[in-house]
């Protein structure tokens, strides 16, 4: 918790959020810094407002700290502001997300790319788009009917360079998958949300259920303006006219697909010779394979088929042999194949193996990594909403989105190795939930780790870097 607090502190957060929530009432306690303190128990593991004590019982650490009631108050306050005070916190965030970029950059050189098979993009943001359901108590306010159940249903866009989310929209349960409205509004502030030198080479991906005509439009404007760069890759629908240009895709068209390795998807054929090594072509089975479709939808026998699309679209279909008990549509059973398609504009000049149709497809199933964004999101306050109140929730989400921006902060600036690729779960048990002993020495406290716990020089070391970054105006 200790380290959580201290670099919101140090990194201008908790001065960005007091600016935000300044009030012209005389109060005990800065509306700021209580949101800032509920963020860091959320990410602490909080999962309801009354969990904020685990502050507030350390006194001793942290000084003085609202109550639970103030917590509260608090939320109610932004909730009653509406819009207008999610949009000052979110201005406070995305300040002090320049600065922690700035120091990810000095720490490491620069952003970490993306990752695509065994290669990295360098250079490049990526914004993934998604939505999930969140199960609610029917006497919530805006949880209603879905296609999974009951509940309410955020949508949000996160970083995959950095893991954090970026933006994030809580809407009524029986909010649609690809509402375009929402789509455009997420993915705007989405952007707005990086720093402006991060702006210009982007990298947007969505799933199928998140595609749209207005989405893919805004994105194909966004990619025409001048000195700015971005590519996108959206799930497509299997319908009439691609299931026709499918059945006459040539054999040698489909080009076999790699892994998450780099390495051709393929699996020992059932009368494989004893060498798990082999190279005997009859030994092996290709599990899945690659292939362009757009020359067959715009210049085939039924003429140009995406019409109302940009021109700059192309269409891929990837086709891949299906796990035991998965079921295929009747296309599909017809030949044993399950097929998937997506749609980018990635230029067809592009060279290297970022143009090779094995690594366009690479690049987008890697749209799944979002999957564990979010579910490490739920784990860190998006999992539950703690208010009857969809005002109150949104302000709860807000809270949340800045508890897991945090933590990705906290693992790139001040956390190495597997810690820095741990999930929430294990740095609260190795690092933010770690015993330490107050001691005084010198008209100054110190928080001791025990020597022999494992994580003790991590900590340690992690402090260091936190109390050494630039002090924030």
């Amino acid at each position: 918790m200790a380290l959580i607090r201290a670099l919101a502190d140090n990194i201008g957060l908790t001065g960005g959020l007091s600016r935000a929530l300044a009030s012209d009432r005389l109060l005990v306690h800065d509306r700021g810094r209580v949101m800032a303190d509920l963020a860091c128990a959320i990410a602490d593991g909080a999962e309801v407002i009354s969990d904020f004590r685990v502050i507030g019982d350390q006194g001793e650490l942290f000084g003085l700290v609202a109550s639970v009631p103030t917590a509260w108050r608090t939320l109610a306050e932004v909730a009653r502001s509406g819009d207008r005070a999610l949009a000052r916190i979110t201005a406070a965030v995305n300040a002090a997300r320049r600065r922690a970029w700035a120091g990810i950059e000095a720490r490491h050189g620069a952003i970490p790319g993306i990752r695509i098979a065994d290669k990295v993009v360098a250079g490049v943001t990526c914004i993934r788009l998604d939505a999930s359901v969140v199960p609610c108590h029917s006497d919530k306010e805006g949880a209603e009917p879905n296609f999974k159940g009951f509940g309410l249903h955020p949508l949000g866009a996160w970083c995959d360079n950095t893991t954090e989310p970026l933006a994030g929209m809580l809407r009524p349960g029986s909010a649609g998958s690809n509402t375009a409205a929402d789509h455009l509004m997420v993915l705007d502030e989405a952007i707005a949300a990086l720093p402006p030198a991060f702006r210009r080479r982007l990298m947007v991906t969505v799933d199928g259920a998140g595609a749209s005509h207005d989405l893919i439009s805004r994105l194909d404007k966004l990619a025409s303006r001048p000195g700015h760069q971005l590519v996108y890759s959206a799930g497509w629908a299997l319908g009439a006219r691609e299931k026709a240009a499918i059945t006459v895709v040539p054999a040698g068209a489909w080009q076999i697909a790699v892994d998450e390795r780099g390495e051709v998807r393929e699996r020992r054929a059932g009368g494989a010779c004893g060498s798990g090594q082999c190279a005997h072509r009859a030994c092996w089975v290709e599990e899945a394979h690659v292939t362009e479709l757009t020359s067959l939808l715009r210049e085939g026998p039924a003429g140009d088929q995406l019409g109302g699309w940009p021109k700059t679209m192309r269409v891929f279909a990837r086709r891949e042999r299906p796990h035991p008990g998965a079921q295929l549509t009747l296309f599909e059973a017809e030949d044993g194949w399950r097929y998937t398609l997506w749609v980018t504009n990635l230029p067809p000049q592009t060279r290297g193996w970022r143009g090779q149709p094995a690594y366009i497809d690479a690049a987008h199933r890697v749209h799944a990594r979002v999957e564990d964004a979010i579910r490490t999101g739920k784990d860190t306050g998006i999992g539950k909403f703690p208010s009857e109140s969809l005002a109150m929730n949104k302000a709860w989400m807000s809270a949340a989105l800045i508890a897991a921006t945090l933590l990705a902060w906290l693992k790139l600036l001040a956390l190495d190795g597997k810690l820095a690729r741990a999930e929430p779960k294990t740095l609260h048990y190795r690092v933010l939930h770690t015993a330490g002993r107050l001691t005084r020495s010198g008209r100054r406290k110190l928080l001791k780790i025990p020597a022999p716990w494992p994580w003790a020089a991590d900590i340690t070391a992690a402090w260091d870097r936190i109390s050494a970054l630039p002090q924030a105006p």
